[in-house]
């Protein structure tokens, strides 16, 4: 995660999610690329967007981080999997850690195998029950290690993310 999710970012992701603007999205990928390190371990097997809800997806009119992950994939030539949302979660917004965890437990589904490696992708990573929710069901389907990508973490994510349960999971 390259950025904090504040200031300009913050409105350039806003700009991008929510009135679906290319060009925003376009400089956030740059943004995302410039800021990556593989600091000599070896990329993933495969990136995994974090899907919307196919609901939510027609009222945003497009799916962010299915976006995202669609770029990513193709300039790094790492392969893009499908995740499906599994039921209709209530926004995050007004919800608090641990309500954010309960409200996403048994969230997503993966059909077929995983390889060992993969990412999960998405726009911002604010306490990571999102992510860890995602990431619990590519362990059950496969997955070994699991890697989180995302454009922004909030400042608040410094203190309410233990970066060991995606691993841990």
């Amino acid at each position: 995660m390259p950025f904090r999710y504040e200031a300009e970012i913050a409105t350039l992701i806003q700009h991008f999610k929510f009135d679906a603007s290319p060009r925003a999205g376009s400089l956030l990928v740059e943004l995302m690329l410039a800021g990556m390190r593989w600091d000599g371990s070896q990329p993933p097997d495969a990136l995994i967007a974090v899907p919307l809800h196919p609901k939510r997806a027609r009222q945003r009119g497009f799916d962010q981080g299915s976006w995202i992950a669609r770029r990513l994939a193709s300039r790094l030539g790492i392969p893009l999997l499908t995740a499906a949302r599994a039921r209709d979660t209530p926004t995050q917004r007004a919800l608090d850690r641990q309500h954010r965890y309960e409200n996403l437990t048994g969230a997503f589904a993966v059909a077929g195998q995983l390889p060992n490696k993969v990412a999960l992708v998405d726009d911002v990573m604010t306490t990571g029950a999102t992510l860890a929710a995602l990431a619990h069901a590519c362990r059950a389907a496969g997955a070994r290690h699991v890697e989180a990508w995302a454009l922004a973490r909030t400042p608040l994510f410094d203190t309410c993310f233990d970066a060991q349960y995606l691993s841990a999971r």
